[in-house]
């Protein structure tokens, strides 16, 4: 009796462990399958991208608005701590590249036993994975990072948008005063005038503001949204930043070294 109860106590331990995702999700762990996909309990596929309830751009609704907690917090520290805009954007870059550690869905994200080749968790459920005190960091892919990043953004009184490219997915953020940027971009019909620029968090080192190669050509499309209506918009080059450099065709080293010869003429002038 006793050997049958603890066969039986270790095959539920099993049953538990197979039947949950990798990431124990805090605001949405109901998950439903049918179709042949994963659905959250906001309706979301979380195994496609595309699509009248595809995770983009919808995912990014369940960490803000009414739906907001703890990435949203995180989010909020950095609005407390720095008070300069490009400082706060440039920090939380930072927290997205030391916290997130790019990772396949395959590898680690698991249902019913069976990889996810493709999978997105929303930025709470990412958020809930970091423990700082611990040093253990959240497992994610691009768009993970995305909607994490996004969330964070927000909250910190950034506005941003989920880049939708080709095979990837990245954030603009609405900066128009930084100057370090490779690109600048113009979304049409926003409301605002061109200063989105790229963030980049699947790489360590990415600077905030740094347009891979891959998609300088615009071929790509960015959502932004009013609450939880979304738009998709295509991007063109600022029109102060035609050739890609920033700061309206010159690049910070140019305006330094500019500015170097000006002070030598000048001092050159008032020893004659």
């Amino acid at each position: 009796m006793i050997k049958m109860l603890i066969k039986k106590t270790i095959a539920l331990i099993i049953l538990i462990t197979v039947t949950v995702p990798s990431v124990q999700a805090t605001v949405s762990d109901g998950f439903n399958y049918k179709s042949g996909e994963w659905y959250d309990e906001w309706g979301v596929a979380r195994n496609s991208a595309e699509g009248k309830y595809g995770y983009l751009p919808n995912l990014l609704s369940e960490s803000i608005g009414n739906n907001k907690e703890l990435a949203y917090q995180i989010g909020e520290r950095f609005l407390d701590r720095y008070s300069n805009t490009n400082s706060r954007a440039a920090a939380i870059l930072k927290y997205i590249q030391t916290w997130v550690e790019y990772g396949y869905d395959s590898d680690n994200v698991f249902m019913r036993g069976v990889a996810q080749d493709e999978w997105a968790w929303n930025a709470d459920e990412t958020a809930h994975e970091i423990d700082e005190t611990r040093g253990r960091v959240a497992i994610g892919d691009c768009e993970d990072m995305g909607f994490f990043g996004a969330t964070l953004y927000e909250a910190a009184g950034i506005d941003a948008a989920i880049v939708d490219a080709p095979e990837h997915v990245a954030l603009l953020i609405y900066l128009p005063d930084y100057t370090n940027a490779n690109y600048y971009w113009d979304l049409p019909d926003d409301n605002v005038k061109g200063g989105w620029i790229w963030v980049e968090a699947t790489g360590s080192k990415n600077p905030l503001g740094w347009t891979p190669p891959d998609f300088t050509d615009g071929e790509w499309t960015a959502w932004t949204h009013s609450g939880s209506t979304y738009n998709q918009l295509q991007p063109v080059l600022s029109s102060s930043d035609t050739d890609g450099t920033g700061t309206g065709g010159f690049s910070s080293w140019d305006i330094v070294i500019l500015v170097v010869i000006i002070l030598f003429i000048v001092l050159t002038k008032s020893r004659r």
